[in-house]
């Protein structure tokens, strides 16, 4: 999104208070990673310097030594269910008392939350004027209320000089393309946490069961219908028992955006639609993806595979916790769509000898896989006006994000002693960024070729900033390759690292950019409406409740009850 185009949302007027609109926002923990480098494996336990993204270097502990110390307050996003070592705690551990002693600054934890509770104690904040020097947003409009309403530093003058070199290594990935969202009229107003590449949905096929039935890794829509028939129709497990189904679908959301598993994106995408996104036409006109008329074509496709069992016949009815999920790793359904990290373990330990395969797939019909980039950013820290030193909360920022990715080697040594490498989520607890991470923007890519070379070859090249954890899953994979370790984390590894990364870079990938992708004012009020009345109708529609002429009834409604209303918004926001 360009820099004019946040200055007009601003420009817009607030209909909304600070107080709603922080009250908005998501369950999700985690923002700029994938699920698997959410989870240390059992081999980063003892993690070992990296090398610096940019220069090579590392922190100095003790390079602030000379300066005043400093105090600052702080909130973040907490994950739930961690357990922390013994005498660790989120607001005194080893890693605040390693930053207070080697960099002259007392971090005083404010407060912390999950989920959107954690968005609700942000919004009392806002209202009491009461913010910490140093906190988590991942509400866009938020932000821009924020920063409207001088509530924030201006880091523009600043930034440079005081962050990282990791972090500067780490816009550069996103060419700057994550700092535009929160560039606000030429000024720099928070520190953003980018959305990663590579986490697009593919098709995850088992490979056992082609293998089985002698068929070829599809390409087409028609070459997936093929397969898809020939596992339910054909006994691809070879028990002699008619127990298999269709493609597995999440019924709560049968169709999302980037990076949602077992949706239909993919399905749709390779039409040209692009569903739950505002797009842009040829002729400049901006449109919202999910009212595109193609969309009956998709539909009909999809109502068709369901009457034929193609798609899980009881898909509407699995709304529990895990319940989609199981029906791939039971052993019931052979395909699903999901990132490159979607791969789940459960399947592995209920079938040991289970082989999977990665594909991009269905393909349009100029042979091109399409998929809609993430946006640039969902989230960030921001430093409140009331800060007493912006410049060293820019500093620090950077600093405990490089001390996090294992940069310093005297401060790994004290927090593995004290049992702080134990697990990712552990180290998110007592980190000072809470659940935001930093990192490059093609990570993803970079790290699956990696193992990719030395399950291939036997060794392979490091990369600027490549973690210990990066190196561990290198290791892993190789070993689930070898057959020397099969685990369930070398088989997460292998799967994500080296038979999913790697599609990443295939020249069939056609990334699309949606015009727009934040929300507008009036969405709060009526954003969720508008989400349902859609799930429903793609629900309704594939099972067969209502016609495919149903979407019409759809698009008339969605316009009448906001969607007009949402679209208009957009449209200034983009100047159209």
């Amino acid at each position: 999104m360009k820099n004019k185009a946040v200055n007009r949302l601003i420009a817009l007027g607030t209909t909304l208070t600070i107080l709603l609109c922080g009250c908005g926002g998501t369950e999700k923990p985690a923002v700029g990673s994938a699920p698997d480098r959410e989870t240390q494996t059992a081999a980063s336990q003892s993690a070992a310097a990296g090398e610096n993204a940019a220069t090579g270097e590392t922190p100095v502990a003790g390079e602030n030594a000379n300066e005043d110390m400093i105090t600052f307050t702080f909130s973040k996003s907490s994950y739930p269910s961690v357990t922390l070592p013994e005498g660790q705690t989120p607001d005194d551990n080893v890693v605040l008392d390693y930053i207070r002693d080697n960099y002259q600054v007392d971090m005083k934890l404010a407060w912390q939350a999950e989920g959107s509770e954690y968005n609700n104690k942000l919004s009392l904040n806002i209202a009491s004027g009461n913010l910490p020097d140093i906190f988590y947003c991942n509400d866009y409009r938020t932000f821009l209320q924020l920063a409207q309403n001088g509530l924030l530093a201006d880091l523009t003058d600043i930034y440079e000089e005081n962050i990282s070199d990791t972090i500067k290594g780490i816009d550069a990935s996103y060419g700057g393309r994550n700092l535009e969202p929160v560039t606000i009229d030429g000024r720099l107003m928070a520190i953003p946490a980018g959305n990663l590449d590579g986490q697009q949905d593919v098709l995850w096929l088992r490979k056992d069961w082609l293998d089985n039935l002698g068929l070829e890794v599809p390409k087409t829509m028609e070459d997936l219908e093929k397969v898809l028939t020939a596992f339910v129709e054909e006994d691809p497990d070879g028990n002699g028992v008619d127990d298999t189904t269709g493609l597995t679908v999440d019924a709560t959301k049968p169709v999302a955006r980037y990076n949602h598993a077992f949706g239909l994106e993919p399905i749709f995408y390779a039409f040209g639609v692009y569903p739950n996104y505002w797009m842009e036409d040829e002729n400049g006109e901006i449109y919202y993806g999910s009212t595109d008329e193609r969309m009956k074509e998709v539909l009909t496709l999809l109502q068709d595979w369901y009457k034929k069992g193609l798609i899980d016949r009881q898909f509407a009815t699995r709304i529990g916790s895990g319940e989609t999920e199981a029906v791939f790793t039971s052993g019931q359904s052979g395909a699903y769509f999901g990132a490159v990290h979607a791969n789940y373990t459960d399947a592995f330990t209920n079938n040991p000898d289970i082989e999977l395969v990665a594909v991009a797939a269905p393909l349009d019909g100029s042979g091109k896989y399409n998929y809609v980039l993430p946006e640039p950013t969902s989230s960030m820290l921001c430093i409140s006006s009331k800060c007493a030193d912006p410049a060293r909360a820019v500093k620090i920022i950077g600093i405990g994000n490089d001390l996090y990715r294992g940069f310093d080697e005297k401060a790994n040594e004290i927090f593995n002693a004290a049992g702080i490498a134990s697990s990712s989520n552990g180290r998110r607890a007592v980190f000072p960024q809470g659940s935001v991470t930093y990192d490059y923007f093609d990570i993803i890519e970079k790290l699956g070729k990696a193992v990719k070379e030395n399950i291939e070859t036997g060794s392979y090249t490091e990369y600027e900033g490549m973690t210990q954890y990066d190196k561990d899953q290198v290791v892993l994979a190789t070993q689930y390759a070898d057959g020397s370790d099969k685990t369930e984390l070398s088989f997460k590894s292998y799967y994500y690292r080296y038979v999913g990364s790697n599609l990443l870079s295939g020249s069939e990938m056609n990334p699309h950019e949606a015009a727009y992708y934040y929300t507008t004012d009036s969405s709060a009020s009526l954003q969720a409406e508008l989400d349902t009345l859609e799930q429903e109708m793609y629900l309704s529609i594939i099972i067969g409740e209502k016609s495919v002429d149903y979407f019409d009834d759809f698009v008339t409604q969605w316009k009448n009850i906001g969607g007009d209303t949402l679209l208009e918004e957009v449209k200034q926001v983009l100047g159209r």
